[in-house]
């Protein structure tokens, strides 16, 4: 080692850059295999189409940058250089180099509403793709709307929100069994929780499968009549949490206590059932709730009470009331999206509403690329892992890429010890086969 190379020394090391070809997110060559098997970045190519000149990179190799960057986390435009800082790790994702962030505010800034449509179209296509794969019999659809805070008030629809917040308020819809978001749409800060909600809802239903028994669970900002007459249209089963009105308050309070029941799960809580028909409804509706005993600050006790809505007619109140409160488990997959994928923010250098709208549905990519790689490729302990648990175990993982005999090879370290989980994932593709692969 040349004298000439060593910067300092830190404990017992002495500090060099050399040229060598390098990654620190090896794990990603999986991802990339994935997706080049579902053919992602010939429809992107086919469908996006925002640049005025052929030069530099392809909008496939745009998005993807962006997309990479926030699975190996990558929490603004800025950290696509630690990306660019590994020389092997274009390579591994099958780049020829990742996106500058200037050049990634650039690309962003040209979308216009056209290209949005653009990207929902490309993302239709990319889940009919997957659909096969997909063997659930169910497809529960938990549906919500989150306030996504700004640090800045000078984007555009970056408003002040019901809960006092500045940011944007995006609709959501994920898919419970495939823990997959299956549509998102930018909203305004100010945009109440159901505020489109049967257009988004029919945009979402568009992407599902055909073939599979579907349900709905909402909270109470989608407690509407509207959406409810929507939902009817389709003979489509909803559990939505409803407003507790003065009438239907009156009815709990005259509930006969011989109509509760125990539940076992917990310790001083019971259920009944009833029949109501809202105001402006077309006819009454079957009504499940639970109240459970609860002390207030002062030692006083007093029943809290959590009622929904259903057309549900078959399943016994216990089993509908334990799928229904499953809906919470939604708030997981949004603070996956906001926290894991760092897309709360949206830090992307521009004040301008549809490029942090692009911004968001190349967040929606790269979390359906995790979501569906982790339920068909990975072992079952990681169906349910969070991203950070797959960026530790799996993706962030250094290697060094070495070109030999006409071949390359990505060397790490003999003493990993997640190499089975190596083993089971290339067993995994090698086996995975997209149906059209390419249009």
């Amino acid at each position: 080692m040349s004298e000439q190379s060593i910067v300092g020394k830190a404990g017992e090391f002495n500090i060099c850059f050399r040229d060598v070809t390098l990654s620190n997110h090896a794990g990603l060559v999986l991802l990339r295999d994935f997706a080049d098997r579902l053919g992602v970045a010939e429809l992107l190519d086919e469908e996006i189409h925002v640049k005025q000149r052929e030069r530099g990179h392809r909008e496939s190799e745009a998005v993807l940058s962006l997309s990479h960057n926030l699975i190996a986390g990558g929490q603004c435009l800025l950290d696509l250089n630690v990306l660019r800082g590994d020389s092997g790790t274009p390579q591994v994702l099958g780049l020829p180099s990742v996106l500058a962030p200037s050049t990634a505010g650039d690309f962003l800034r040209k979308f216009d509403i056209g290209d949005i449509q653009d990207l929902h179209r490309f993302h239709r296509r990319l889940q009919e793709r997957i659909r096969p794969h997909q063997v659930w019999e169910t497809c529960t659809l938990d549906v919500d709307s989150s306030i996504y805070e700004q640090a800045s008030t000078r984007k555009q629809g970056s408003t002040k929100t019901y809960t006092g917040q500045t940011g944007y308020h995006p609709f959501l819809a994920f898919w419970y069994e495939a823990s997959e978001l299956v549509f998102s749409h930018l909203r305004r800060g100010n945009a109440h929780t159901s505020k489109k909600a049967e257009w988004c809802l029919t945009e979402t239903f568009k992407r599902l499968p055909a073939d599979v028994a579907k349900k709905l669970r909402a909270d109470s900002g989608f407690y509407d009549h509207k959406l409810v007459a929507w939902c009817e249209a389709r003979h489509i089963i909803f559990g939505i949490t409803a407003d507790q009105t003065a009438p239907l308050k009156k009815i709990l309070v005259a509930i006969p206590e011989t109509a509760w029941h125990d539940l076992l799960k917990y310790d001083a809580a019971q259920v009944s059932e009833f029949r109501y028909q809202p105001q402006r409804w077309t006819r009454l509706y079957r009504y499940i709730a639970k109240r459970e005993l609860r002390e207030d600050k002062h030692g006083k006790l007093y029943f809290h009470y959590h009622v929904f809505v259903t057309t549900d007619e078959v399943t016994p109140m216990k089993d509908l009331l334990a799928w229904h409160l499953q809906h919470a488990d939604m708030e997981n997959l949004i603070k996956e999206h906001k926290h894991g994928f760092e897309l709360e923010t949206l830090r992307v250098p521009t004040r301008n509403f549809h490029a942090n709208w692009a911004y968001l549905l190349i967040g929606q990519l790269a979390f359906n690329l995790v979501a569906w790689f982790k339920k068909l490729i990975l072992p079952s302990e990681y169906h349910r892992a969070t991203l950070k648990t797959i960026q530790h175990q799996v993706f962030n993982v250094a290697s060094k890429v070495v070109h030999t005999a006409r071949q390359f090879f990505l060397v790490m370290s003999a003493e990993y010890r997640y190499q089975a989980v190596w083993q089971f994932a290339l067993a995994q593709l090698a086996q995975f086969k997209c149906a059209s692969p390419y249009p």
